[in-house]
């Protein structure tokens, strides 16, 4: 063991001392009054002693000289220790003990003060001396530190991304890390538990080869750990699917200062992530010989944090006179020149098409690659039948639950519910047996989805959230042939764009919830504060005890209001604001109000200015109830934004 840079003591423990005339002045041999007078000086003053592992010794030197005038006449030195009593017995050490020195002005002895510690306990004494100085005994106290385990391991294991695990890849993925006992005192391990995400456990390597084969490991670790001792902890990650994943690793032990050790564990956090729409296989039934049939993929980024870049989008084997293809100009932007960026949780889409030429079936392979680890290169099985019958002809459309009006274009705000309709699909020899909606666009962060199915021929769709959304109809006749329509008929796009000055949205994604969109979720609210108004206080902050309220002039048409409160996944809650006042500026907060069991939460901000998106803070921390994060605020009447992202417990100012 080493401490401070001195090596262990394996001797007795010494206390030394010697007498050095340093001095420019050793002709003053009066004795001290008046202005010849004496004065003691040690340093160090007090001795504290650090912690010493049982069996060590350590020394710390002590220098007493004479700070004043005239001789010193240091009739006694001793050590008096106040714990020798106790179990560990004697604990300071001396020999050769001088009792009496005569200092001129600035001489002065060293004094070699030794520490043995025989337990655990902390030990104090002092070293006592007489002498002429007119203040009377001179005292230097000594004290030790409790001697005590100290447990350590690295805070943090992170796993960049890892794909869905398999029962060939299951315990494939893992990381080494080490739990050692920096104190001066035995470490007890009493318990060791993995909380949180499934996705991680632990095994202990009983090998000193830590390389070896991870079947030989153990399922218990260590039960005591010697000081400078440690054991390996083999945490394995085993994602059930492309979403982030948290747990703790908590070690119990009797470290005073750390009985519960908590090691962070984060998986899928740090990487790009990849995610067709379909991945197992492009499968196109029967196509009508001679027509280009269409299926859309969509690619999802379902990192929360990284961009994905895709590098190319090829089909890679065609099926033989190039049966297979890419609709020409339905690759996203940058492609094929150069690589699509899709942001963090945004989808972009593609078309692939299917010719046949013959009534026979058709293998090809699309080739998608991007700057996700797991999956750099994703390859897809494409596969279809050509057939002499004609493709039906699939017509989309939607209207407004409070408009009678159908169409394929529809400019509306958010939270408005749009009525889709396929049945003006025609087949022309024959019918339409069934129907697939799929949604291939939607804002970040939205669970927008079809009810109360996407094979409903005339499905709904809430717009929860700002922004573009998607839909795209396929219709199949009696023999299962889909249709080959042009997008033109087939797709229907709605640009939700909101109508007020100031629109505030919230969403949040909480790693340990495994399903968002049922009844069983987390609880964030948002809060909207008015300039002459306390957090979590009617009327002046809105939120959801406060949903609105009369501020600024007289009538509604400047009071703010919260339309939805999210209590159990993922959000929107959305707070309006028409005709705020001048010269005022208005803050944003969030808080976490409930964790239902799940832990940490990640919350998105979004600010539209008069219809425009005016500002973006994504995936803020917080990890527990009672979190509030002070976000930004709004100046009017220019709509300036300014983040301020100040994390405290509680509400602040209350």
């Amino acid at each position: 063991m080493t401490m401070n840079g001195i090596g262990t003591i394996t001797v007795a423990a010494l206390l030394g001392l010697s007498i050095v005339a340093c001095s420019d002045d050793t002709g003053k041999t009066s004795d001290i009054t008046g202005a010849d007078a004496v004065s003691i000086q040690a340093t160090p003053d007090p001795v504290a002693f650090p912690d010493v592992a049982l069996g060590s010794t350590f020394t710390v030197p002590v220098r007493v000289s004479n700070a004043g005038k005239g001789v010193l006449k240091i009739t006694s030195i001793e050590l008096i220790e106040d714990t020798d009593s106790d179990e560990g017995g004697v604990e300071f050490k001396r020999d050769a003990w001088v009792n009496t020195a005569e200092l001129a002005t600035g001489e002065y002895i060293d004094l070699k003060v030794v520490y043995s510690p025989l337990d655990r306990s902390p030990d104090s004494g002092r070293i006592v001396i007489k002498s002429n100085d007119s203040k009377g005994e001179f005292t230097i106290d000594i004290s030790t530190e409790d001697l005590a385990p100290n447990i350590f391991s690295n805070p943090n294991i992170v796993f960049q991304r890892v794909a869905p695990v398999s029962a060939e890849t299951r315990d494939s993925t893992w990381r080494l890390t080490e739990v050692q006992n920096t104190g001066q005192a035995p470490l007890e391990i009493t318990r060791v538990v993995v909380t949180g995400s499934e996705d991680f456990h632990v095994s202990y390597p009983i090998s000193d080869d830590i390389t070896a084969a991870h079947t030989t490991d153990g399922d218990t670790p260590p039960t005591l750990l010697q000081p400078d001792e440690s054991f390996p902890v083999r945490v394995y990650f085993n994602p059930v699917d492309n979403s982030p994943s948290t747990a703790d690793l908590i070690l119990f032990s009797n470290d005073p200062d750390s009985p519960q050790y908590t090691v962070k564990l984060q998986g899928n956090s740090g990487a790009p992530c990849i995610k067709l729409s379909r991945e197992d296989e492009i499968n196109f039934g029967e196509g009508g010989i001679g027509f280009a049939n269409n299926k859309t993929i969509t690619i999802e980024n379902c990192s929360p944090t990284q961009d994905l870049d895709v590098s190319s989008i090829e089909i890679t084997d065609d099926g033989g006179n190039a049966i297979f293809g890419i609709k020409d100009g339905s690759l996203p932007a940058a492609l094929p020149g150069g690589p699509a960026i899709i942001p963090p949780d945004n989808t972009a889409s593609f078309v692939v098409t299917y010719t046949p030429t013959a009534e026979v079936v058709s293998n090809g392979e699309l080739t998608v690659r991007s700057n996700d680890p797991a999956k750099a290169t994703l390859k897809v099985p494409i596969v279809g039948k050509g057939t002499t019958n004609v493709c039906p002809q699939a017509i989309g459309q939607a209207r407004l639950s409070d408009s009678p009006q159908y169409r394929q274009q529809i400019a509306t705000i958010p939270l408005k519910t749009v009525l889709l309709d396929g049945t003006q699909s025609v087949d022309a020899n024959g019918s339409i047996a069934s129907y697939e909606w799929t949604i291939i666009q939607r804002p970040p962060n939205s669970t927008a989805r079809l009810e109360p199915t996407n094979t409903d021929p005339a499905p709904s769709m809430f717009l929860d959230l700002a922004g573009i959304y998607i839909i795209e109809l396929t219709v199949y006749d009696e023999q299962g042939l889909a249709s080959c329509s042009d997008d033109e008929t087939r797709r229907v796009t709605i640009s939700a764009v909101p109508d007020e000055d100031i629109h505030v949205q919230l969403v949040w994604d909480t790693p340990n919830d495994a399903n968002q969109t049922d009844t069983v979720g987390t609880d964030l609210d948002l809060h909207y504060l008015h300039p002459a108004g306390r957090w979590n206080t009617a009327p002046y902050d809105i939120f959801w005890r406060n949903g609105t309220a009369d501020w600024g002039g007289p009538g509604g048409s400047d009071d703010p209001s919260l339309d939805i409160d999210d209590t159990d996944g993922s959000g929107p809650e959305n707070v309006n604001h028409d005709n705020p006042e001048s010269g005022l500026i208005y803050s944003i907060g969030v808080y976490y109000y409930a964790d239902k069991g799940l832990g940490p939460s990640y919350a998105t901000l979004r600010i539209y200015i008069q219809g425009t998106q005016r500002y973006e803070y994504r995936d803020q921390y917080l990890p527990k109830e009672e979190t509030f994060w002070r976000a930004a605020a709004i100046t009017w009447p220019g709509g300036q934004v300014s983040a301020i992202n100040q994390i405290t417990n509680g509400f602040p100012g209350n």
